[in-house]
């Protein structure tokens, strides 16, 4: 027992090291004149959505608003992670990007404690324990193999390689939120199969109560739990079923209610979802991208199907559910953001991975033999394994640091300019930038503005249209109604930098009425601002 604590101690401080160390070696690789943003691909406007949420806890607000959205809306959105994360931000005056490292290596420890219990609760030997362990901090797919083969084809990419739910290695490496939702998840399926299996009912209160939690920070897997938790009670249960449901759902429903509630009735938050919709790919991507570990499991239950489906029945379940879920015909309100439900599927096939592994060794009669094994596995399995981790750290790495999209270094004038707003504007106050500029001054600065990410900018086409027929050539605007039209929207500020520096420079007489209502407040080599006089 005090060795498999040692590994465990030892496992979980290599993980949180190699979740983190991206971070470190992309902060240590800035450039001179440019500032580290914090992420790491992929999807950085996700990554600065966050950022904005936090940012307007840091602020004071306990309910949030959509920030890459002029239209008018009240704050509705109650988070409690992004709250606390915004919170310590302000306390200690830290960098929001740091803040998130910090909370994301803590979120990674409390991943691993809860694995930990629950594996000890499935009654897993030292081996199959440490296999397990193994395989769901680091093992993906096939896709690094193919990768590094040059294999991969675009029209059948191996999920591992893009979908980031799809492992829990890149779960936990990529955004600070992922890791507490996946041991929110984690402790349901735990509270919820011990408080079955063993008739304690305070468990399916403590299983309610974590479903209700998960519900508030990342509910995209909220249809899996509900099904695991109806299937496993009612199987060990039977008449007292009701019962136990009833705790459980008595605590997460609250939270759920209020989740779905304001989804329906906010008329912005319901077209963000609409525009979030996700289409899963085939079942043979997602297949490739369980790779090795689904192998593993596969090749157990065919040597010793009867045992294993009696005594881990729950994991197949888990399991399938998320298949199910991930590539069913389903309602197309719920078709949003669907291949998001594979996100955990990862952790039982890696248990049961775990498991088959163990079952390998035990075939092995002589202690010379097993070692052989171990020897082997270590030699040419593990390379196997962390193949696509290794392949998403190299890929990552050459991706920030090639900047791409502007995403992942600021210039220090830009920063100069977005830390001029932070302390000069109103959280409220809009901002009108470019697209890739917009995506920043909420992160950074913690102000509204008109558009500058994919699902959150509900009226990016209209905006982009609106745009395109006011300074159009040959317009009907005249000069008056144009300026009128232009800050009529709540503009206040207009941060010109890269498309919108060059057309007041290039095109000043489009701009000149619109400027003649303005003034012009920062000036760099890189960026100015102008604010909106305000009316006399």
């Amino acid at each position: 027992m005090k060795k498999l604590t040692a590994f465990r101690l030892a496992w979980t401080a290599i993980v949180v090291a190699a979740t983190s160390l991206p971070y470190l070696l992309n902060w240590f690789a800035t450039p001179a004149g440019y500032y580290y943003t914090w992420i790491i691909p992929p999807y950085p406007e996700d990554s600065f959505g966050y950022m904005a949420w936090a940012q307007q806890a840091a602020h004071g607000a306990w309910l949030f608003t959509i920030k890459y959205t002029a239209l008018p809306h009240k704050a509705f959105l109650f988070h409690p992670f992004f709250l606390f994360s915004g919170w310590m931000s302000a306390l200690f005056s830290g960098n929001i990007g740091v803040v998130f490292l910090v909370m994301k290596a803590i979120g990674v420890v409390l991943f691993f404690v809860a694995f930990y219990a629950y594996v000890d609760f499935l009654g897993l030997d030292p081996i199959q324990s440490t296999a397990a362990s193994v395989l769901v901090g680091v093992s993906s797919g096939l896709g690094g193999i193919l990768a590094f083969s040059g294999l991969v084809s675009r029209s059948l990419a191996p999920a591992d390689l893009w979908l980031v739910e799809m492992s829990t290695y890149w779960s936990l490496l990529w955004n600070p939120l992922f890791p507490f939702s996946l041991t929110l998840m984690l402790l349901s399926i735990y509270w919820l199969d011990r408080g079955t299996r063993e008739a304690r009912s305070s468990d399916l209160w403590l299983a309610g109560l974590a479903t209700g939690v998960m519900a508030l920070i990342h509910p995209y897997s909220l249809p899996l739990l509900f099904a695991f938790a109806i299937v496993v009670t009612v199987i060990r249960r039977r008449a007292n079923a009701f019962g136990y449901l009833c705790r459980y759902f008595a605590l997460a429903l609250p939270f759920v209610t209020y989740v779905t509630v304001v989804s329906q009735i906010n008329p912005l938050v319901a077209r963000h979802s609409a525009l979030g919709e996700m289409k899963s790919p085939s079942l043979v991507v997602y297949l490739l991208g369980f790779g090795l570990p689904l192998f593993f499991c596969l090749a157990a239950l065919m040597a010793k199907w009867t045992p294993l489906f009696k005594r881990y029945y729950q994991l197949l379940l888990w399991f399938f559910l998320s298949v199910v879920f991930v590539l069913g015909s389903i309602p197309a309100t719920a078709k949003s953001f669907q291949r998001k439900l594979v996100f955990g599927a990862h952790v039982p096939l890696c248990i049961l991975g775990g498991i088959a592994f163990a079952m390998l060794l035990g075939w092995c009669s002589r202690s010379t033999t097993r070692r052989w094994v171990v020897i082997i596995a270590a030699v040419i399995g593990l390379p196997l394994l962390v193949a696509t981790p290794i392949y998403l750290f190299a890929s990552q790495a050459k991706i920030a640091r090639a900047n791409a999209d502007g995403a992942y270094y600021l210039s220090n004038e830009k920063m100069e300019g977005l830390r001029f707003l932070s302390t000069h504007s109103d959280p409220n106050d809009v901002v009108f930038a470019t697209i890739a500029t917009s995506r920043l001054i909420p992160a950074f600065a913690g102000n509204t503005v008109v558009w500058g990410h994919w699902a959150m900018s509900i009226d990016l086409k209209e905006r982009r249209a609106w745009l395109g027929d006011l300074f159009k050539t040959g317009s009907n605007w005249d000069d008056e109604d144009r300026s009128r039209e232009f800050w009529g929207t709540g503009i206040q500020y207009i941060f010109a930098d890269g498309e919108i520096k060059l057309a007041l420079e290039t095109y000043p007489f489009m701009w000149r009425v619109i400027l003649k209502e303005a003034e012009k407040v920062f000036e760099n080599d890189s960026v100015v601002i102008y604010r909106r006089r305000k009316a006399s």
